[in-house]
């Protein structure tokens, strides 16, 4: 079990093959040449992340610009490499014999020109078989960073609601996009329970597109409870720790 939970590569089979969530899981692959090569033909941008990371470390984003050029975006750094190949090889020398999936790039939207998604926590009672989303806080990556992670790349953290206001989607309805992120969360909190009983917690990285699409770009049964302690509105946090404490 410890193993499994924090495989990312495991966790993303689990949620793409259930038919009610396939739709919102972005197509993923081990990383080999092939696989990278063939995402990369299909969507133009890729996220390559390591299986077994957290906390938004080690993460590269692949561009395609046409006339055989590609923009590596690793950390707050970005670098041009010319042809596929070369590509690979430049990720590869970085990352060595580690564990890696590359992943179709959710086109997330900006607030203030850097990219944003978000953190979902999913509980349940001990006693209850009901699954509640107890808390929600909008990501924004820091500046030159493609990575949201707080720490990691002194991004900000905001409520939804304003932080969708803020936004290049705010033409979008803020409480219809939020009722649609619950539904999608709990029926992944219901997936995930099958195959990992007794646990009451989960942290979801969910991603919005630019049309206001959903996508789950990953699943934690560990996750972090310092993004709702650093929020002024500490409710959220005293929420997920009632709920943590049964």
């Amino acid at each position: 079990m410890a193993s499994a939970a924090k495989d990312k590569w495991y966790k993303y089979l689990l949620l793409r093959r259930h038919a009610s969530l396939r739709s919102y899981v972005p197509e993923t692959k081990l990383l080999d040449r092939h696989h990278f090569s063939k995402l990369l033909s299909k969507y133009g941008h890729v996220i390559v992340k390591p299986v077994w990371g957290s906390r938004g470390q080690g993460i590269f984003q692949v561009s395609w610009l046409g006339h055989h050029k590609y923009i590596v975006h690793y950390e707050n750094i970005k670098v041009l490499v010319r042809g596929r190949t070369n590509t690979y090889r430049y990720i590869r020398r970085k990352i060595g014999n580690a564990s890696y999936m590359v992943q179709r790039r959710i086109t997330r939207p900006t607030i203030n020109n850097r990219p944003f998604d978000m953190r979902v926590i999913i509980q349940r009672r001990t006693d209850s078989s009901v699954w509640v989303v107890t808390g929600k806080v909008i990501k924004v990556a820091g500046k030159g960073y493609i990575v949201s992670n707080n720490t990691r790349s002194k991004g900000k953290l905001l409520h939804f609601k304003s932080g969708i206001r803020q936004s290049s989607v705010r033409h979008l309805s803020a409480s219809k996009l939020e009722s649609h992120i619950d539904r999608v969360s709990i029926r992944s909190a219901k997936r995930l329970s099958a195959f990992f009983p007794g646990h009451r917690i989960y942290g979801l990285d969910i991603g919005i597109d630019r049309k206001g699409h959903i996508g789950i770009i990953e699943a934690n049964l560990f996750p972090a409870r310092s993004h709702f302690r650093k929020l002024m509105d500490k409710t959220m946090y005293h929420r997920i720790t009632d709920y943590q404490n049964g």
